[in-house]
């Protein structure tokens, strides 16, 4: 009879069953991520595989934005994501010049592509229609969680230039239970001393408020400008990355015409941010 015919026992038995308990695990969630309706829903099963297997200590996630009108640039910001191994991708929004069903099913026929297997979790841009974007990518605004990492993102919808008020609430009820590493996006910039044009003021006050008092806040990240800067809003770092593939802006008063991705990285509860250029 083969060794390898019965279980093993002692030891090597509770490591098999925990090995084999973990390849069901990835196997159910792989399972469900593929029969999932949107986007959302397949990245969320992948990210609560990939969470269950990520050191509590030290993760990494990748940012990018404005990934339309350019493939050549988006797959290599894709590809250039994945050697970083990341926990999940998180685009900025603007995946699409209008939208529609066909640029739809070309942006995840990338993803399928340049990105296999990591869970990507995107935000609602002013180029995406609304009714594709519910159907085929996920909710307009979300928050991303893992209790054990000590992590979360939310997610908000100012794509109409503006924070409504419906959305402040949903970030003032997340940032109740936010945990030590948490993180807020959205597609445009606040208006800010350093960043005026092509940003929103309707709610920016508010958001800054929110931000401000709540000390879990690690990070802001926004997209729409066609460039990369760092600031600080709220007394927190914020980002602009708008750098994955859509024309660079001819001119700015701030920031730096790259493509470009950032990757961030949380070690024991504290996060880093390291823009990686592209070309």
């Amino acid at each position: 009879m083969s060794p390898t015919a019965n279980p093993p026992k002692g030891r090597g038995a509770t490591r098999f069953a925990q090995r084999l308990g973990l390849l069901l695990l990835i196997t159910q969630s792989l399972v469900c991520a593929a029969g999932a309706e949107t986007l959302f829903q397949r990245s969320t099963a992948r990210f609560q595989a990939r969470a269950r297997q990520a050191s509590a200590e030290e993760y990494t996630f990748v940012v990018l934005g404005d990934s339309r009108s350019n493939d050549a640039v988006f797959k290599k910001a894709l590809q250039v994501a994945a050697r970083f191994q990341p926990l999940f991708i998180l685009h900025g929004g603007d995946y699409s010049t209008e939208g529609g069903d066909e640029e739809t099913r070309h942006f995840l026929t990338l993803l399928d592509r340049h990105a296999a297997g990591f869970p990507v979790f995107v935000v609602h841009g002013n180029h995406e229609n609304p009714q594709v974007f519910e159907r085929e990518i996920g909710p307009s605004h979300f928050a991303v969680q893992d209790q054990r990492l000590g992590l979360k993102v939310v997610v908000l919808d100012d794509s109409d230039d503006a924070l409504p008020a419906a959305e402040l609430s949903y970030l003032a009820k997340e940032l109740t239970s936010a945990p030590g590493a948490t993180f807020v996006a959205m597609h445009v910039p606040p208006e800010t001393r350093r960043w005026r044009g092509h940003t929103f003021t309707k709610g920016a006050a508010e958001l800054e408020r929110l931000v401000a008092a709540s000390p879990a806040v690690q990070g802001l990240f926004f997209a729409h400008s066609h460039l990369y800067d760092r600031s600080v809003f709220g007394g927190v770092p914020a980002f602009i990355s708008g750098g994955a593939g859509a024309p660079l802006v001819w001119m700015s008063r701030y920031g730096e015409r790259v493509y470009h991705i950032i990757v961030v990285r949380v070690k024991n509860g504290r996060a880093s941010f390291q823009m990686v250029p592209l070309t």
